[in-house]
C-alpha cells in the first residue's frame, strides 16, 4: 500500500543511508510501493521503468510538490535516477551525500553532478496514487467559528437581529486561526 505524500518526505528525511546506485529501489521504499520490474523490457530495473510505469506524469515540470517522485534519465548506465521532492525546488536522493549517503539537495543537482536529463514529476508509482495527506481535524478556534455562523444564520431566519450582531461581533472576536 502507498503511504501518503507526507509520510514518504518523513520517511525520507529519517533515512541516511542507501545502497548505492538503488535510488528506485529506495526511492519506491519511502512510499511503500511495489516495484515495477523491467517495464520497457532493456533488461534492468531501473529508475527510467519506474518513471515509464507511472500513468500521472507532469513531464518537464519542475515545480513538484512535496511528496511526490521525481525522475530523470541517463547516467553512464543509463539506469536514470529518481528521488522524493521535498517542495521548494528541494529533494531528498541517495548517493547525494556521497556513495551510499543520502542527501537534501535542489532539484537541478542531478542534472549538474551527473550530467543526467530531467524528466519530471508524477502523482502516482507504479500506477498507484500517492495519496495526500488527510485534512487535520479543525482545531477549538475553528470549530467555534464553525458553530457560531450556524447560529448566526439560525438568528438571522428566525429574525433576531439583536442576538445575530452579537454572534456576528463574537466571530469577528475570534483570533485568525
Amino acid at each position: 500500500m502507498v503511504i501518503n505524500r507526507e509520510e514518504a518526505v518523513k520517511r525520507a528525511l529519517a533515512s541516511t543511508d542507501n545502497e548505492p546506485g538503488g535510488c528506485y529501489k529506495w526511492t519506491r521504499t519511502q512510499f511503500g510501493s511495489p516495484a515495477v520490474g523491467d517495464y520497457d523490457g532493456d533488461h534492468d530495473a531501473d529508475a527510467v521503468d519506474g518513471w515509464k510505469a507511472t500513468r500521472r506524469k507532469h513531464p518537464g515540470d519542475r515545480n513538484p510538490p512535496r511528496g511526490v517522485p521525481v525522475f530523470w534519465s541517463g547516467g553512464s548506465n543509463g539506469y536514470g535516477h529518481a528521488a522524493v521532492s521535498l517542495g521548494g525546488g528541494k529533494i531528498r536522493s541517495t548517493d547525494a551525500g556521497g556513495r551510499g549517503k543520502v542527501a537534501t539537495v535542489d532539484l537541478a543537482w542531478p542534472e549538474r553532478a551527473w550530467g543526467l536529463t530531467y524528466l519530471g514529476w508524477s502523482d502516482d508509482l507504479a500506477g498507484v496514487t500517492v495519496p495526500l495527506p488527510p485534512k487535520p481535524e479543525p482545531g477549538r478556534i475553528e470549530k467555534a467559528r464553525v458553530l457560531l455562523k450556524s447560529a448566526l444564520r439560525i438568528a438571522k431566519r428566525n429574525g433576531r437581529t439583536n442576538r445575530a450582531g452579537r454572534i456576528e461581533d463574537a466571530i469577528d472576536d475570534l483570533p485568525e486561526r
